[in-house]
């Protein structure tokens, strides 16, 4: 019976682009200029914040490679737009290379010119060499891979949504904590922030190290809520909880729509893999907030069992623990929800009580050792 894995990912490209992007933004064309001889580590010159989270995501890479090589998978489920069937078929049908398949899919920016073009492309070719093994064993290609993501016009479309739940949750967060130090001061500040909005790559890649600073924060805004200061807090924040819980209960009704959309298009993608023969292990790549629904959502599918296919465990604490900061995020703005519904007085939406709608389960993030 063919075996299929559930794996989250945090791709290792947009967060390599997003870096180089920032630097290049900031160095100026003649100073780019004498890069062109020397294009390789780049990312020595790049912000100490950038390198902690370069670092970062090739730990999470390597952990997912470790996990392939113990699966050694026959076909790969990627999050990409369903409309790129040409790309899809050409490397089904083995007329691109796996090198062919992600330089066609990360189309290089046509808003870059002269220097800065010239070394973008060559620092993303040693990225995208990287990425190569997410389609390539270390014996063999898969035989196939397959698309599921929401078709582009749909995820464009998105896009504006999210940007404002992550502004607005960055405001929430700030104008929290001014309140709580106007009557306790914190002892902690936040560190190692680095965040790039979704237009950078259309999506959010956010690294932060700043749990120290988050639990003490939510800690005593929890005291004061309850205490007879709750209606100070209540009259300074209840304006900015209002924009964020819209903001987010938008964003929530869009993330679990899509989630759908990405299931009913993996179902279909394993009704294809079905019908042929040879394939033993399928592997679906998926982002981090999306891998608790995708779990529950494939665990009571029974159309897998009718297909054939059993849904399988690999033991994925070790990379969950390499993901912790890049998760760190959605963890401030699920929590930022309750602090907000809180301060309104508000229950969260029955719509809202399902697993499309965890972000970060408690169990997501593993104590590191």
């Amino acid at each position: 019976m063919p075996e299929l894995f559930l794996i989250p990912i945090i791709n290792i490209f947009d967060v390599h682009d997003v870096a180089v992007r920032d630097w290049l933004g900031r160095v100026d064309e003649s100073a780019l200029r004498a890069h062109l001889e020397y294009p390789f580590k780049l990312d020595r010159f790049f912000s100490e914040s950038s390198r902690r989270a370069l670092a970062g995501v090739d730990a999470v890479h390597n952990e997912v490679l470790r996990l392939l090589d113990i699966i050694n998978p026959q076909a790969v489920f990627l999050d990409i737009s369903n409309d790129f069937v040409e790309l899809e078929n050409k490397y089904n049908k083995r007329l691109i290379s796996p090198l062919e398949f992600w330089s066609e899919y990360y189309q290089i920016s046509a808003s870059m010119s002269g220097a800065s073009q010239a070394i973008y492309c060559i620092y993303i070719k040693g990225i995208i060499d990287k990425k190569i093994r997410l389609i390539e064993s270390k014996e063999h290609l898969p035989l196939s891979v397959v698309f599921y993501g929401v078709d582009t016009k749909t995820r464009e479309e998105l896009i504006p949504v999210y940007e404002d739940i992550l502004d607005k949750d960055g405001e929430f967060v700030l104008r929290i904590a001014r309140v709580v130090n106007e009557i306790t001061a914190l002892r902690e500040s936040p560190k190692h922030l680095w965040y790039s909005t979704m237009q950078d790559k259309q999506m959010a890649v956010s690294y932060e190290e700043t749990e120290k600073f988050y639990s003490e924060l939510l800690s005593r805004l929890g005291r004061l809520l309850k205490y007879k200061v709750r209606e100070h807090v209540v009259k300074n924040l209840r304006d900015h909880a209002l924009g964020f819980v819209s903001a987010y209960e938008e964003f929530l009704g869009n993330k679990m729509r899509e989630d759908e959309i990405k299931i009913s298009n993996i179902i279909e993608g394993l009704n294809v893999l079905a019908a042929q023969s040879g394939y033993q292990d399928v592997v679906v790549f998926c982002g981090p907030m999306q891998y608790h629904s995708f779990s529950k959502a494939l665990k009571k599918e029974k159309r897998l069992a009718e297909l054939g296919i059993a849904l399988e465990d690999i033991n994925i604490v070790s990379l969950l623990d390499k993901m912790k900061p890049f998760m760190q995020k959605s963890r401030i703005m699920q929590n930022n929800y309750e602090i907000a519904l809180n301060i309104l007085g508000l229950k969260k939406p029955a719509r809202f009580n399902n697993p499309g709608a965890i972000l970060v389960p408690a169990w997501y993030i593993p104590h590191s050792t």
